[in-house]
This record gives C-alpha cells, structure tokens and sequence, in this order.
C-alpha cells in the first residue's frame, strides 16, 4: 500500500506551520563581545513590497513613488513590460501562496524577490526560470519543515520525498539556467605537439588514409 496523509492531517500540518511568525532580529540589554562590522558589498537593495494581511494577495509600494518602485521590479524581472514584472509578480505569490488557506508573510515574499534579484535576469524568459527556480527551491523548503512536523514515518517518506525532487528540479533548472547564458554549449581545441626529428618527414594536413595507401602502392 503506497504511504499517503489524510487531508485532514495534511490540513492541520499547514496550520501548524502558519502560527510561527517570521524570526526577526531584536534588541537587547545585555553587553557581551563586540561583533566586528561586516564589509559592506558593492550591491544594490533588492526590491521590497509591502503585505499588511498574510492571508491576501494584495501588495502596496514601500514608498509614496509608486513609479519608482514599479521602474525597480522591471529591473529586477529583467524586462520593460509592466505587464510581465506583475504577472511575475503574481506568479511569485500564488507559487508561495498556492491556495487561499496558506499563508505568506511579507517577509517571506521578499526574501523570495531577493533571489530573484540576486540571479539577474536579463530577459523575460531568464525571469520566467528565474522565478521557477525560486518557487522550488521556497517549496522544497516548505517540504522539509513539513516532514519533520510530526516525525512520523508517512510524513518524513511523503513530505521528504517531494523535497527532494523539488531540490533536483531547482538544480536541474540553475544549470538550465546557466547553460543558457554561455550559449547553450561549449567547444573546446586540443592542441598536440608533433616533433620531426632529423631526418623524418611529417605532413600538415588532413591526410585521406585510403590515398595516402595507394600513393604508398604507387611509389613502391
């Protein structure tokens, strides 16, 4: 009998994943060591957006220049169509956020616009992977926790094994990914050194090996 989760116990496992709140780093009193600053990299700000409610899908702008903001997600989906950057956007969440009783923190949603930014797509179809790669590797994620919820056999088989093709699917899709942008394949030249002694002959060239039998024959 092939191991399956009751939709009922499929249910309460999400549910149970939606009560813990994004971890955030906070303040506090105590004096220990102090940490040396980290080096500040050449990098740009990845996009953010705004989620008051964890369970819609509706986003606002961080800012009062919506224009802006909008200019920045276009950079970030690799594209000048607004059309595209919002349905990327829109596929970003219901990939998160797959029905209406899941849950997705405004954390998450931008942690997950920050891989997309840090893969740089250059064009809409590189978006388009781009945003596949992000959707399993978050999922794949989401799978883990899952098979570990209750630790049972069923839940570590069945939750663990989608994380692990979810895993190799965003492999598959970086390398995808990567063969792309050098071309779609490489060439490569092997040099060999010949060296003619004294007295020895050598010929340069694609030698027939037929012709080079028969003007042998020839010659004798």
């Amino acid at each position: 009998m092939a191991d399956r989760i009751r939709g009922r116990e499929a249910a309460r496992a999400a549910d149970a994943m939606a009560q813990r709140l994004p971890v955030t780093l906070q303040a506090t009193d105590l004096v220990g060591p102090i940490q040396p600053m980290p080096e500040v990299a050449q990098r740009k700000q990845p996009p953010r957006v705004h989620k008051p409610s964890q369970r819609n899908d509706v986003i606002f702008a961080p800012t009062a220049d919506v224009d802006a903001h909008r200019a920045m997600l276009r950079t970030t989906f690799g594209t000048l169509s607004e059309e595209f950057a919002a349905t990327m956007m829109g596929k970003v969440i219901s990939g998160l956020r797959p029905n209406a009783y899941d849950v997705l923190a405004e954390a998450t949603l931008n942690a997950a616009l920050a891989t997309v930014a840090s893969l740089r797509p250059e064009s809409e179809i590189e978006a388009l992977m781009c945003v596949q790669i992000v959707i399993a590797g978050f999922s794949a994620l989401r799978m883990m926790e899952l098979s570990q919820t209750h630790l049972g056999e069923v839940n570590v088989t069945v939750y663990g094994g989608y994380a692990n093709r979810l895993l190799k699917l965003q492999g598959e899709l970086l390398k995808t990914l990567d063969k792309r942008r050098k071309g779609g394949s490489s060439q490569s030249i092997e040099v060999k050194h010949v060296h003619i002694h004294a007295g020895g002959q050598g010929v340069i060239g694609i030698v027939n090996h037929d012709e080079g039998q028969k003007r042998g024959g020839d010659q004798n």
